[in-house]
């Protein structure tokens, strides 16, 4: 998404561009009529003994502005403030968190790779129960094969039936060819072991065929591209957090360099006040004139009772950026005020082209776009059946596959593969699909919003840089006019050739134009922070 920035910059600057001349003017009211002097005070005024005299020439004053935003030595600069705020940013821990939760996300792609093998080992404990087939001596049916003569021995061999000796139309049991009898004879009854305790020890492995052709290449490329993606993203808001504390920066110097106007414009009240005092004394200027140059100094000291507060604003903006402590004293350490006004070097159509192509903001949605377009291959393979080979080794006393059961450990294995498919899954599916399609469709779309927004940010911060450019020169001449005017107003008010009026105006056309330039000068400096990150010239 676009550059953020400090919500609290633009009610910061527009107070300060705006607070300073508009209660300088409405200092002025009206303008008033010049009063009428008494008759002895014409008289004085006409005598050349009663003109004050004028202050003996001075040489020129440097630039209380640039005196005041000079560099000092272990003072901040921009880039120092940018490198503090990335420390302690939440938003750049919140996605470096997001980015371990992706790096997770690629080691469990990975290990699907690997057959799936498990292990276990159990004892279980079995009452004991009586397993027998009959019990104790009992009289049962038996096949007993006799000769024809009783006491032979018993002929041999397989139990048939066929002829009977003697009338072969009747069948008879027959034992190896021999007639045979069915006889009543005692047996013993038969009982299986019972063992109590039980041992296992089972391992199995499967090796899922399918998803190595469906599923587990396209979900590990997923996962990978979404590192990727994440990757970017921090480092897009690491470049934010930067361009976003080098504004704060160049804002705090505004206001620093407007409560220094504003002092600049109260000391220049005073003393006009006291040439209006000193003229009214010797009935050069009337009382009304006393009076508006008093509610003009009140007006003064008012603005610059709210430039501090809003600089003390900043300076809380700047110390939270920074998490500095609330003891430490900033100074200026980077000179704001030596930016040489120079338009873009590039037309706008090229500075948006190379935004598209560099800015991280737009590689990271193409690789989340990658990402989401091989989660539709892995939802795609749902409607398949699944395919595992599947092999397991049990060691077991007793081993139930051996019968009959002994007392001892034996082991067995077996192997095999499987193939199953869930028929519910296959129409589930479905909106799993609409769905990834859906999510792919809603990235492509943020990726061309991203698109504009971008081009707009970057035909912003272009023209922001012209107007700064042009601020600069307009106010520097405007600068050098006001101080000039400011300078003949005030020998003729002191030698009562000008009213008070001309005198406010002055001073208010004098901080205007200060202002000006001091917005102007600031003003670039933001601009060109803006623009090469909005272009993505701040990339490493």
């Amino acid at each position: 998404m676009p550059r953020r920035s400090f919500r609290g910059e633009p009610a910061l600057i527009a107070a300060l561009s705006v607070l300073l001349p508009a209660s300088l003017a409405q200092a002025q009211g009206a303008p008033a009529q010049p009063a009428e002097s008494p008759p002895s005070q014409t008289a004085q005024a006409v005598s050349p003994v009663a003109t004050p005299a004028a202050p003996p020439p001075t040489t020129a004053r440097p630039d209380p502005v640039q005196a005041a935003l000079a560099p000092k030595a272990g003072g901040l600069t921009p880039d120092e403030v940018a490198q503090a705020a990335m420390r302690v940013r939440p938003s750049l821990q919140l996605k470096q968190a997001e980015l371990q939760q992706a790096s997770a996300r690629v080691n469990q792609a990975l290990v699907s790779y690997f057959p799936r093998v498990t292990v276990g080992a159990s004892f279980t404990y079995q009452n004991p129960v009586v397993n027998s087939l009959g019990a104790g001596t009992t009289n049962t049916a038996s096949v007993v094969a006799l000769p024809a003569e009783q006491g032979g021995a018993a002929p041999q061999g397989p139990v048939t039936v066929g002829p009977c000796t003697g009338d072969p139309a009747t069948d008879c049991l027959l034992v190896g060819g021999q007639p045979a009898q069915i006889l009543a004879a005692p047996t013993q009854g038969f009982e299986f072991p019972v063992i109590t305790n039980s041992y296992q020890l089972t391992a199995s492995v499967s090796v899922p065929i399918s998803d190595y052709v469906l599923r587990l290449s396209q979900g590990y490329t997923a996962a990978t591209h979404s590192v990727k993606a994440k990757e970017l993203e921090v480092q897009a808001e690491v470049l934010t957090i930067a361009a976003d504390a080098k504004i704060a920066f160049y804002n705090w110097v505004r206001a620093r360099g407007n409560l220094v106007v504003a002092k600049e414009a109260v000391a220049q009240a005073q003393a006009h006040l006291e040439d209006a005092r000193r003229s009214f004394e010797v009935g050069r200027l009337s009382r009304a004139d006393v009076l508006r140059l008093e509610a003009q100094v009140a007006s003064a000291e008012q603005v610059v009772a709210e430039t501090s507060a809003l600089v003390s604003v900043a300076d809380e903006q700047l110390r939270i950026a920074t998490n500095a402590p609330a003891e430490r004293r900033f100074e200026i350490g980077v000179n704001v005020m030596g930016t040489q006004p120079a338009p873009p070097s590039d037309s706008l159509q090229t500075l948006q082209q190379e935004a598209l192509r560099k800015r991280l903001e737009i590689r990271a949605l193409d690789e989340t776009i990658y990402s989401l377009k091989d989660v539709e291959s892995v939802t795609r393979a749902g409607y398949l059946p699944r395919v595992d080979a599947t092999a397991s080794v049990m060691y077991a006393n007793p081993n139930p596959r051996v019968f009959p059961m002994t007392q001892d450990f034996r082991a067995t294995w077996d192997a095999g593969v499987r193939l199953t498919w869930t028929v519910n899954d296959t129409f589930s599916n479905i909106g799993s699909m609409a769905e990834a399609r859906g999510r792919t469709a809603a990235v492509q779309a943020q990726k061309n919003l991203m698109r504009d927004s971008l081009r707009l940010e970057v035909a912003s911060a272009y023209n922001d840089v012209l107007n700064a450019s042009s601020r600069i020169n307009s106010a520097e001449r405007q600068l050098t006019a006001a101080e000039e005017t400011m300078r003949v107003r005030g020998e003729l008010f002191r030698a009562g050739r000008a009213t008070s009026v001309d005198v406010v105006d002055a001073e208010t056309e004098l901080t205007r134009a200060r202002l000006a330039r001091l917005d102007g000068r600031i003003g670039l400096l933001v601009a060109r922070t803006r623009l090469d990150h909005a272009v993505g010239r701040d990339i490493k």
